[in-house]
């Protein structure tokens, strides 16, 4: 199902170049070449959360979004690519702290914005309304979240102890473990519309990864590879650090209505644990 292991570990960052904008001045610094990088606060409780602590001169979401909008609107009259990046005041807290920079200075929302280290959270706008571009944005950063999670918990194991990374051979094993378990799940529903849930118990750090699917005639799967690739990722890191867990598929499917199905990880295998059918009564 997957074509490769990713091994979530600590790795070499490139300077990778970009171009950072800002929907209220147009203010930008200057690298080689593009893209052109735009950090967006993508729900109104992070624009709240900034209004708070007076880190925005903006006193609605709408208006901020507003200027989002016409920004957007020139710089693709312009013909520039642009990617946008999820603005998390949480996110940009830990990152000043961890680079030993001060949030207060104009200059590290832009370091924030186009940090290589995030490269996987950058999404490229290709012309979509700002509401459904936001989506794009904020769905990519919480894969970046449960991706941060993932690299915290192989780092600090016994085996990434004299190198940091965890051994790549493992972790091999595990995704290919993983990959065949969430294939298997898949295989059980029928043509329709589904979410996945991957989840792992870890005490002091819970990870929950979901996506939406659909299944079509033939056993084609229609599902964001990136979707895919971080559900069979947290389905890796549960194999290679034995930590139980749960695997859920539910939704809508075309024969039998409403269906669902669970599945719970000891650390070495899934049992199944729970169905549900709801058959829709034929006309």
């Amino acid at each position: 199902m997957a074509k490769h292991a990713r091994p979530r570990s600590p790795r070499p960052v490139s300077c990778l170049p970009a171009r950072v904008v800002t929907p209220r001045t147009g203010r930008c610094t200057q690298r080689p070449k593009v893209p052109t990088m735009l950090g967006v606060v993508t729900n109104r409780s992070d624009f709240e959360r900034l209004r708070r602590d007076g880190a925005t001169s903006y006193a609605a979401y709408g208006d901020y979004l507003a200027d989002v909008e016409s920004l957007l609107a020139g710089l693709g009259r312009d013909g520039v690519e642009v990617c946008g990046r999820a603005f998390s005041p949480e996110d940009f807290d830990a990152y000043c702290e961890r680079e030993g920079i001060s949030p207060d200075d104009g200059d590290s929302h832009l370091a924030y914005t186009a940090d290589p280290a995030a490269e996987e959270e950058w999404v490229r706008w290709d012309g979509e309304p700002v509401p459904e571009f936001l989506l794009r944005v904020e769905r990519a950063h919480e894969r970046g979240r449960v991706r941060r999670q993932l690299d915290r918990m192989l780092c600090e194991t016994a085996e990434a102890a004299l190198t940091g990374v965890f051994p790549e051979p493992l972790l091999r094993v595990a995704y290919a473990r993983g990959a065949e378990a969430l294939r298997d799940f898949l295989l059980t529903a029928d043509e329709g519309a589904f979410t996945a849930v991957c989840g792992l118990f870890d005490p002091e750090e819970p990870v929950t990864a979901w996506a939406d699917l659909r299944l079509e005639a033939g056993g084609v799967l229609r599902i964001e590879e990136e979707d895919l690739d971080l559900l069979c990722e947290v389905l890796c890191v549960g194999h290679a650090l034995n930590l139980p867990g749960v695997v859920t598929l539910s939704g809508v499917c075309e024969r039998r209505g409403e269906v669902g199905w669970e599945w719970a990880f000891d650390g070495e295998g899934y049992r199944h644990v729970h169905q549900r059918v709801d058959q829709q009564v034929a006309e």
